[in-house]
């Protein structure tokens, strides 16, 4: 019975759809790096509360999914389960990385008691577009649509670091504040992901 349902009446096979799910989460998590786009701030609130939604929806779908995989036996069965296994090791370091981005997103947005000097806005926004290029990059490699994309987001992220203890390092000691020293973390904890991910991909 499993057989005659995961092989002969779903849809298509789970590891293609398996794999069409996270690229799509790849594409949606670039968007909501990207966010806000618009100057009003509850449309682009509103708009990133559909994107989360979204991406945890597709979360929870390919874990199913994975899970169906094993199911199948077609004559793709080990190439499946290969890509199966590579799509759980990439899943929790891609959910880390939506659940900085959601504390970054604060920063983005201006939320009270998450406000920036717009240098270091500027320098955010500067390493958001890189982090996002790179996730949708990573999107096109895994549907074969381009080459290998020569992403480095070191550049952004030290012009970043720099801007903020330029701008706003006090005291003797030069030391930030500690909302910017979360800041910072956050920022070097997702390029760090990004990148170790990119090069997997």
């Amino acid at each position: 019975m499993m057989w005659l349902f995961y092989d002969q009446l779903w849809g298509a096979p789970a590891a293609i759809e398996m794999k069409r799910t996270f690229i799509s989460n790849l594409r949606s998590l670039a968007q909501l790096v990207r966010e806000p786009l618009s100057g009003e701030k509850e449309l682009a609130i509103e708009r990133t509360y559909s994107l989360r939604e979204t991406i945890s929806t597709n979360f929870d779908k390919v874990r199913t999914l994975a899970d169906a995989v094993l199911f199948e036996f077609s004559s793709s069965r080990q190439q499946d389960l290969a890509l199966r296994n590579q799509i759980r090791q990439w899943q929790p370091r891609l959910r880390t990385l939506f659940v900085i981005r959601i504390a970054l997103l604060k920063y983005r947005l201006q939320l009270p008691g998450f406000d920036l000097p717009e240098t270091v806005r500027v320098a955010q926004r500067g390493l958001d577009d890189e982090l996002a290029k790179m996730l949708e990059d990573m999107a096109n490699r895994m549907e074969d649509k381009g080459p290998e994309g020569k992403n480095n987001l070191k550049p952004s992220f030290g012009s970043l670091e720099q801007t903020v203890r330029m701008c706003c390092s006090e005291g003797p000691q030069r030391l930030l504040p500690i909302e910017l020293q979360t800041f910072l973390v956050l920022s070097r904890n997702m390029e760090s992901l990004t990148t170790s991910l990119d090069k997997e991909i």
